[in-house]
């Protein structure tokens, strides 16, 4: 096997990448999210599908070939990866967040992304606390849990190869990641992005045109996307991305492709150089040295924490970079509240900072006690075709979608 292990710094590369191409996507803006959560706006589900569509077959193609990766699908232990999943997405569709888009979006100078790191904190620290409790941590942590596994193996903790499942072999887990990228290219491919633009990337594709819908929600995006922005000038850089690529409709577009292989082929440069990309962690890493640095939990991550706080640094400055540069979207830390929420809950700052702090207090409790997040369960344990990361994600996508339907519905 080819393996080579990083110095730590790299870390500050990888999230900057990663940073900078989510900030062009327009994950930093918390409404995007929540759109999300309303099922109006599925970017973040077609970029993500599309992402595992081109890193997945990589990852594995090259492990065939000899290639040795720092492997991290999280444990499968069911009850707490579920329920952590059922309060991550609960606290992502009343905030907007998840653990690394705060970062994303304090570069992107969000005043209400201050609230949400506090909660996030908050959040890591709530579990280290209820991590301590022998009876907790044996029935979410302890119960039915079946160690790491992927579709087709087994990791072995800390190792740098897979077990395969009896009668498979390195060869057998490409085939089923082609499979598996398949599955995921022709998700994105059918599902439309916009709820109400009843066209599939497909009839996209076919028909050439936008109709008066996407039109609309093209639109309505380029202005939220640009509230409290910097200026740009005409037939800049900026005005190309606000209005034209990052609003498509038309996932399977270049701009999306490239952002999307962009973010997945850094994970898997990532997992060759020194470990998964996540972020969560380091909001139990900064708990555990502010409040609580005799807890088992903390111990725990201080003894496994890898370039999380690098990365996280990364991601923030990559963001702050495009936000600058490229989209011009950030904002100073103004008073921007989101379009839905002012929709649902008015346009009070403090409500909005009591909403951003107590979901991503709720976000990070879930992600604590699932041992991942978007970062290290969906985007990277999907892309390692994990099993808890699949789990997490389908209890994640469905308390989502009920609870945002509670959270935003319309006042009569």
């Amino acid at each position: 096997m080819i393996t080579y292990t990083a110095p730590m710094w790299v870390g500050l590369i990888i999230g900057f990448i990663i940073g900078a191409a989510a900030e062009a996507w327009g994950i930093a803006n918390p409404e995007t999210l929540i759109r999300l959560a309303k099922w109006e706006d599925r970017l973040f589900l077609d970029c993500i599908a599309l992402g595992f569509a081109i890193g997945t077959p990589v990852l594995f193609g090259l492990y065939a070939l000899g290639v040795g990766f720092h492997w991290g699908p999280k444990p499968l232990y069911v009850i707490g990866v579920g329920l952590g999943g059922v309060l991550f997405g609960s606290g992502l569709a009343l905030s907007g967040y998840f653990p690394g888009s705060i970062w994303m979006a304090l570069g992107e100078g969000r005043r209400d992304a201050v609230y949400a790191l506090f909660g996030a904190i908050l959040g890591a620290a709530t579990w280290t606390a209820m991590y301590q409790d022998p009876a907790i941590r044996k029935a979410l942590v302890g119960t039915l849990n079946f160690g790491s596994q992927i579709i087709g193996a087994t990791h072995p903790s800390g190792a740098e190869y897979l077990v395969p499942w009896p009668g498979l072999n390195r060869y057998s887990l490409f085939g089923i990641a082609l499979v598996y990228g398949i599955i995921m290219f022709l998700i994105a491919y059918y599902v439309p992005r916009y709820r109400g633009g009843s066209r599939s990337c497909l009839r996209a594709n076919i028909e050439k045109r936008v109709t008066p819908v996407e039109m609309k929600m093209h639109e309505d995006t380029a202005r939220y996307l640009t509230d409290g922005a910097l200026p740009y000038k005409k037939g800049s850089l900026a005005q190309k991305l606000n209005e034209y690529y990052a609003v498509e409709s038309n996932v399977t577009r270049w701009f999306m492709v490239s952002v999307a292989g962009i973010v997945a082929l850094t994970v898997v440069a990532e997992m060759f150089l020194h470990q998964i990309f996540g972020e969560s962690t380091t909001d139990s890493w900064i708990a555990g040295h502010l409040f609580m640095p005799n807890f088992a939990y903390s111990k725990i991550v201080f003894k496994g924490i890898g370039w999380e706080p690098y990365s996280d640094i990364g991601t923030l400055m990559g963001s702050f970079f495009a936000a600058i540069f490229l989209t011009r979207r950030f904002t100073a830390f103004r008073n921007i509240i989101p379009p839905s929420w002012a929709e649902r809950f008015g346009t009070n700052s403090a409500v909005r900072f009591l909403g951003s702090f107590g979901g991503a207090y709720l976000m990070l409790l879930g992600a604590r006690m699932a041992d991942g997040c978007a970062s290290g369960h969906i985007l990277s344990g999907g892309l390692e075709m994990a099993l808890s990361g699949l789990e997490f994600a389908g209890f994640v996508f469905l308390s989502m979608v009920l609870v945002g339907r509670v959270y935003y519905q319309r006042r009569r």
